[in-house]
């Protein structure tokens, strides 16, 4: 998408440049039509490069975009292809990684997709964040089993292994029901949503990791 900018060249002097401008939006991951707000100043003999800011009219929030090769001749610059991430911030409970690190890990994955709105698909990496919670938390408990729970179903899994940890069983029961939700083409629980997945994922991780804890605190005090 092409946009005449204009770009002052001193007093009451400008010149007009015919830049592209990106289609989707750094910050919401929309593909829009950005209005332009404002631009620099262009020197032809000091300048290297010109820049505009744009204003995204679906989430309201400014980008930047930097242009090199400027030719006031052409009438046109080259736009920086810069690449921008979302700088995601995990809050999980303390020494979750020691029952399950590849639990954290998709579950980081999960959240970076869900910062980039991709919410189609960040549900099912909930899911699998869960399962990989679940049972690595399970294999702690019951190591001897440990090939028959890797390959068992997670249903089962919560049903058979978790009935002396009720809360933990409940709460793990509720995120698999929601969490299968985000794999299939027609919704069992349509009152719940993302939101209720991760706050039953979170509160079974919680309830997990101070398992975890008591288990440690037991150990010690046992020595």
């Amino acid at each position: 998408m092409k946009q005449a900018i204009s770009f002052s060249t001193g007093y009451n002097s400008s010149v007009t440049l015919n830049l592209d401008v990106p289609k989707t939006c750094i910050h919401c991951h929309k593909e829009v039509g950005f209005i332009a707000k404002s631009s620099t100043s262009y020197n032809y003999q000091t300048d290297k490069s010109v820049a505009a800011t744009f204003l995204c009219p679906s989430c309201e929030q400014y980008s930047v975009y930097e242009y090199i090769n400027v030719s006031t001749s052409h009438k046109t610059a080259e736009l920086v292809n810069y690449s921008y991430t979302k700088n995601v911030i995990t809050n999980l409970p303390n020494n979750i990684e020691k029952v399950s690190a590849d639990f954290v890990k998709i579950y980081k994955q999960s959240q970076t997709a869900e910062a980039y709105n991709l919410i189609d698909i960040c549900g099912v990496a909930y899911r699998k964040a869960a399962e990989f919670l679940i049972k690595d938390y399970v294999i702690k408990k019951f190591p001897d089993d440990e090939e028959a729970i890797k390959k068992g179903t997670l249903g089962n899994i919560i049903s058979e292994k978790l009935g002396d940890f009720p809360k933990i069983q409940t709460l793990a029961k509720a995120t698999a029901w929601l969490g299968n939700d985000e794999t299939h083409y027609v919704r069992k629980h349509t009152d719940k949503d993302l939101a209720d997945l991760k706050a039953f994922l979170l509160a079974a991780a919680t309830f997990i990791a101070a398992d975890y804890d008591a288990d440690e605190a037991l150990n010690f005090i046992n020595k």
